[in-house]
């Protein structure tokens, strides 16, 4: 028989908390770059999409990156990091429907 060391406690993980923080904002960089290659799509000179057409591919887009990065928000705790996800799913949210309001109330390029 031979005399182990006693193992360390394990500490809780972080990795889950910080993927739950980054995700929102990670859905809300994605989101940003649909919108800004839409509207240089539609907006160039050489016109490659339509003005309709990226109105549409942003719709469709919005309601899906709201979903993934708002999912978190009904997990409840009172732990750090769940307070720290729970700010910045709302921060990500607001920044997606900042970011799509522009395609939504200006009438197109000009």
């Amino acid at each position: 028989m031979t005399d182990r060391p006693p193992r360390p406690q394990t500490r809780p993980h972080i990795a889950p908390g910080l993927r739950d923080v980054a995700r929102p904002v990670v859905i809300w960089t994605l989101h940003f770059i649909l919108v800004y290659a839409a509207l240089s799509a539609a907006c160039a000179e050489r016109a490659v999409a339509s003005y309709p057409a990226a109105v549409i591919a942003v719709s469709i887009g919005t309601p899906v990156a709201l979903v993934l990065a708002g999912w978190g928000l009904l997990r409840r705790g009172d732990q750090p990091m769940r307070i720290a996800a729970r700010v910045t799913i709302i921060i990500s949210l607001l920044a997606i429907l900042f970011n799509t309001a522009p395609v939504l109330l200006l009438d197109g390029c000009r």
